[in-house]
């Protein structure tokens, strides 16, 4: 099994494990698929890197729609940019150095009112997002929250990555932008989230594969 591969395995097993049996979970290299003429326009003036990414979510979690018995049918952009999903569906995607990866659930089969996952490419971020910590954090304690998990990845990047689940959770159900800064991660038992001082019912997971750190957000 190649390295690439043994990350993809990481990532659906533990997004699996996350989520419920009945989600649709995918992870795949990020290439130039084929896509729907709709979905292609989206990107059509973007640079080719880009064009891939989004290429590679969209084939991903049409696949997820289909699974589900849905029609055939583009994913388009919102006004928050993000994806546009069918009024059934909830769902995520994320990307970052060769992967990408996409998590849909059926709403009317689950409580969650949100979700986000969230991928970062060790070798592109590590020792890179020291100097924005002020960009994206409360307190230092947020840092030493993120401890909590035992997991062997900078409080950094871990935060930042949980930050970037909590936004996609959020953001589509919320209706609006959400600054980071105004996101916080405590710990109380477990760790937790506040939203402008408001308690936000939800789950965070967080695991590290060889060279990749995925996190996930259930929101409640």
């Amino acid at each position: 099994m190649t390295e690439i591969n043994r990350d993809i395995e990481h990532i659906e097993s533990h997004l699996r494990q996350w989520f419920s049996e009945q989600a649709f979970i995918k992870a795949a290299r990020i290439q130039n698929y084929l896509i729907l003429p709709e979905e292609q326009a989206l990107v059509a003036n973007a640079v080719s890197s880009r064009q891939c990414e989004f290429a590679t979510g969209r084939w991903l979690a049409r696949q997820g729609l289909q699974q589900f018995g849905l029609p055939d049918q583009p994913i388009t952009i919102g006004e928050l940019r993000n994806p546009q999903w069918p009024e059934a569906i909830m769902g995520t995607i994320s990307h970052d150095g060769d992967l990408c990866a996409v998590a849909l659930m059926q709403k009317q089969q689950h409580s969650e009112t949100g979700i986000g996952i969230d991928l970062i490419s060790l070798s592109q971020r590590e020792g890179r997002l020291d100097e924005l910590v002020p960009m994206f954090t409360t307190s230092h304690d947020e840092l030493n929250a993120v401890t909590a998990l035992n997991l062997p990845i900078a409080p950094a990047i871990l935060l930042f990555s949980i930050k970037e689940s909590v936004v996609k959770a959020l953001s589509a159900h919320l209706g609006d932008f959400i600054d980071m800064r105004s996101i916080e991660i405590y710990f109380s038992n477990n760790l937790q989230v506040r939203l402008l001082e408001r308690s936000v019912k939800a789950e965070i997971y967080a695991s590290k594969s060889e060279h990749y750190v995925l996190t996930a957000v259930k929101v409640y």
